[in-house]
């Protein structure tokens, strides 16, 4: 199909080339010394049908540019946006394959995780973790659950632990403070005994050289009748 200004300048060319066979056949008359008139009465009709045809194709040939020009401006309108909207998906394209390859060289949480054995989850987990273990990814989701149930268990655990072990360290203390205050008791009593102590202590050093004294006097009673019997004897002897 052609354009309309095609169809437009074609009917143009065509009544311009009927004007100038009338312009041209009027030279050759004139050449030719046979021109009666300018123009006879035919020509001019037919020029004058040429030029109103000529003044309605400009019209029509205007109207058909502006016509142009805007299906031009809208066409070069729609070809930005469209030219944006190609950059964004080219810039979105552009995140997203920068997104894969963070993903791709991205080191997930768990990988630093020591997980419970293999043998070991598969020995004592339950039925619920155990579905779908052919599959390498959903194991390791099961295993990080199951991970996550046993930890749970140990953290309420510890904080029992933790509780019983400050409820120790509690009455460890009150303890502690019994303890020390009896030995400064003791202490006490110590120091407060300690003159009863000495005066015991001269008492019984007392007792002790009285008690030496009387027996070294009973001695020295006893062997005297032995020794005076001992000189009478010999006296008589002699």
């Amino acid at each position: 199909m052609s354009h309309p200004n095609i169809a437009v300048l074609e009917k143009i060319d065509k009544v311009v080339g009927e004007v100038q066979t009338v312009l041209i056949t009027q030279m050759k008359k004139k050449d030719e010394g046979t021109l009666e008139e300018q123009f006879s009465v035919v020509d001019q009709s037919s020029i004058q049908e040429n030029f109103d045809s000529l003044n309605d194709l400009h019209a029509v040939a205007y109207t058909s540019t502006k016509d142009s020009r805007q299906s031009t401006l809208e066409a070069k309108t729609n070809m930005n946006e469209k030219r944006l909207e190609l950059q964004d998906v080219m810039y979105e394209r552009k995140h997203i394959l920068e997104e894969i390859v963070q993903c791709r060289e991205f080191r997930s949480v768990y990988e630093d995780v020591e997980l419970i054995p293999l043998e070991e989850f598969i020995a004592k987990a339950g039925p619920e973790y155990l579905q779908n273990s052919d599959n390498s990814h959903q194991l390791m989701i099961n295993r990080l659950k199951y991970e996550l149930v046993v930890r749970a268990e140990l953290k309420v655990q510890k904080e029992a632990l933790e509780i019983e072990k400050a409820k120790l360290i509690k009455e460890n203390r009150k303890i502690r403070k019994k303890v020390d205050r009896f030995d400064k008791l003791l202490d006490d009593f110590v120091l407060s005994a300690a003159p009863v102590e000495e005066e015991l202590a001269a008492e019984d050093k007392t007792i002790v050289e009285d008690t030496e004294m009387a027996e070294t006097n009973g001695v020295a009673e006893t062997e005297m009748p032995q020794i005076n019997g001992f000189a009478n004897d010999v006296m008589e002897t002699d």
